[in-house]
């Protein structure tokens, strides 16, 4: 029985076709398989609503950048660190504070958590956090002789901590209905690789039931340079991140779309565009609580994602713009004048009833992880032999 070569190949190639589309499939599945499945629902608002009169001092968070380059280093441990957390507590008064010391890798941290909590508040809690240190070497740098010295981290460090002490002076007076924390975490930046220890020491030290409360812990880091260029960040909170985009919009910040006055808007957010970024939100995200990372990777007009000044000595102070700083900042006070991190009171109950079984949860889930993962690394083998052998036959054919 004779048997046409080319209609074999053409079997062959189809076939070869479908299984390269099942490989696709199946890693793409094992992704969403991984990602956090917790169903959190957020009030439905109008940002547009609560848009003008902003109370964000743009320039005072500008000056603030300014002084805290002034200390010098803010290194774990260092006094310029301590003088910074006292100058914090100074700034804001009607907060209550907490101050974390903990060690890790060779680093004495210290982790600021200020807190505001209205009379008659709700139980759910907002985080805004960003760490205040600043970085301890400049690997990057083109001077190779002052790559093992610490740098200014006037953007990478110090513009989200001044960011983060202008919105402690507005908040008290904003009427919100549940608590707010400011969370300046310690040794995000140190280490041969930036090990984000203080983020990770404060997830290990909370209780399921602390983690209950939190609606939203929102990071942002890197957020002062003049040419803002934002992106969606993986790992995250998927809804968490679907709130920031009508804030964004309301703003001017998203461009194609205008804001609150009609206004065309620049390219600022581009929630499309997605990087992965491992930073002071993973630790949250992993203990599932809701949280994303708004940061900007693009240090310097025109420069490639992780590039330009960052992690050199050419963070400095005239990288930071007053205009960047006020409009992160008026979008953290648009988002909770709006109520846009709150969770809806329906689903609430339901939230809180599934984290209260956490620990069991948990558990089980890294179980079937492990187990979807051997499964899929099973297939993922299996589909690559069976591509080896048919290339091998279409080729010999």
């Amino acid at each position: 029985m004779l048997i046409n070569s080319k209609v074999v190949s053409m079997h062959n190639s189809r076939l070869l076709a479908v299984l390269i589309i099942a490989l696709i499939i199946n890693n793409s599945w094992l992704v969403l398989a991984s990602e956090n499945d917790q169903e959190i629902i957020y009030i439905d608002t109008e940002p547009c609503d609560y848009y003008g009169n902003f109370s964000f001092n743009s320039t005072a968070a500008n000056e603030s950048v300014h002084w805290q380059v002034g200390l010098g280093p803010r290194l774990p441990g260092s006094n310029a660190s301590f003088m910074l957390r006292e100058s914090i507590k100074e700034n804001l008064t009607d907060w209550t504070f907490e101050e974390e010391t903990h060690y890790r890798e060779d680093f004495n941290l210290t982790n600021l958590i200020a807190t505001y909590k209205p009379v008659n508040s709700s139980s759910q809690e907002i985080y805004f956090v960003a760490h205040y240190d600043s970085r301890d070497r400049a690997e990057r740098d083109d001077n190779e002789s002052l790559r093992d010295t610490p740098i200014d981290g006037a953007n990478d460090g110090a513009s989200a901590t001044a960011v983060l002490i202008e919105m402690g002076k507005i908040i008290p007076q904003m009427k919100l209905n549940h608590s707010v924390k400011l969370f300046f975490t310690d040794a995000e930046d140190q280490g041969e690789r930036p090990g984000i220890y203080g983020s990770k020491a404060w997830a290990e030290n909370r209780t399921d039931d602390e983690l209950s409360n939190i609606s939203a812990f929102i990071v942002i880091d890197m957020i002062g340079d003049a040419d803002l260029h934002f992106t969606h960040v993986w790992p995250g909170t998927s809804e968490l991140w679907l709130t920031i985009q009508p804030l964004a919009e309301a703003l001017g910040l998203v461009e194609g779309k205008v804001d609150c006055l009609g206004n065309p808007g620049e390219n600022v957010f581009d929630i499309e565009t997605s990087y992965g970024v491992i930073d002071d939100h993973v630790a949250a995200f992993e203990r599932g609580v809701p949280a994303i990372d708004i940061i900007d990777i693009h240090s310097g007009e025109g420069a490639e994602k992780w590039g330009g000044y960052w992690h050199t000595h050419n963070d400095t102070i005239d990288k930071v713009s007053s205009e960047s700083l006020g409009r992160i900042g008026q979008l953290l006070e648009l988002g909770l004048l709006s109520e846009s991190w709150l969770l809806d009171s329906d689903n609430l109950n339901q939230t809180l009833e599934v984290q209260e079984n956490s620990d069991e949860s948990e558990k089980t889930t890294i179980e079937n992880s492990f187990t979807l993962g051997l499964i899929s690394l099973s297939i993922t083998f299996g589909l690559f032999l069976v591509i080896f052998i048919l290339v091998y036959r279409i080729k010999k054919i």
